[in-house]
């Protein structure tokens, strides 16, 4: 069987593109999965903490181990306010004395300034203080710095203590960055009423 096109046989006109009411209806389906979809992609309180606390977990390590690896003292400073937020410094002259300098900061080689996310401070919120811990309030190290010495050992010997973070809009989300007198670093999550 064969088929044949005559010349004047009229061509279909063929339709291309979309009408407006096909792409309204199309922005309304996106528009109402959007919603739907975006809500469930924000990240909670509680997470948001979370991070907050690891991240300053690697920041204090970060700073023991290069206390370690130069044999020069290194300090983790905390400051509350308006904008909380911790920096890092080195002994780059190796004289055991921390002046908290540009030149101490960068030396670092690591997070230098680092501020805490938009909605995390330092703070306790609902949370009790963690077990076996001594001092209060948001931060329990002396004058709110932790320094380590050239062994990687928080200074003065024996020194302990802790960092509480919390979510502005939640108190129950709360996490700790607990110091022992080694140098270890353990995190805590507030949950339930409990420290876990």
């Amino acid at each position: 069987m064969t088929f044949s096109h005559t010349p004047d046989a009229p061509l279909a006109r063929r339709r291309v593109g979309l009408t407006i009411i096909e792409l309204l209806v199309v922005m309304v389906i996106v528009g109402t999965m959007m919603s739907i979809v975006v809500p469930r992609m924000r990240i909670s309180e509680a997470t948001e903490v979370s991070l907050a606390g690891m991240q300053l977990t690697q920041d204090m390590d970060l700073a023991r181990t290069r206390a370690l690896a130069t044999r020069n003292r290194a300090r983790v400073s905390f400051t509350t306010g308006s904008i909380p937020k911790y920096v890092g410094y080195l002994d780059t002259d190796g004289d055991s004395t921390i002046t908290q300098t540009d030149d101490e900061m960068y030396a670092l080689q690591g997070f230098a300034t680092r501020a805490l996310p938009t909605n995390v401070d330092f703070g306790r919120g609902n949370a009790l203080a963690v077990p076996n811990t001594t001092g209060s309030g948001a931060i329990t190290f002396d004058n709110n710095r932790v320094e380590f010495d050239s062994r990687g050992l928080p200074t003065p010997m024996g020194t302990a203590g802790v960092v509480y973070l919390v979510h502005q809009r939640d108190p129950n989300a709360v996490m700790a960055i607990q110091l022992s007198p080694s140098g270890s670093v353990r995190l805590w999550t507030w949950q339930d009423g409990a420290w876990k």
